[in-house]
């Protein structure tokens, strides 16, 4: 367990240099860290997928109007 946290240190101290800070105060500092944080799972997200490909998602419901459309061709054509 240990050896993931260090390694997830490690990353971001040498690939996103977290080692020393760019601002002064608490508050800069802490917002530092939480925005590298965030990138370095961007960087870790971007990896699961093959460049090109995206996750497969959920078909979207139709709007009133596709259904509007879709219902008036349909009539016509009977």
């Amino acid at each position: 367990m240990r050896a993931g946290c260090e390694a997830t240190v490690s990353e971001t101290v040498h690939a996103h240099g977290l080692r020393q800070c760019r601002y002064r105060g608490l508050a800069r500092v802490h917002m530092q860290y939480i925005l590298t944080a965030a990138g370095a799972n961007v960087v870790r997200l971007s990896g699961c997928f093959p460049p090109g490909t995206a996750p497969p998602r959920p078909a979207r419901p139709l709007t009133t109007f596709q259904r509007l459309c879709q219902n008036s061709t349909a009539k016509r054509g009977s």
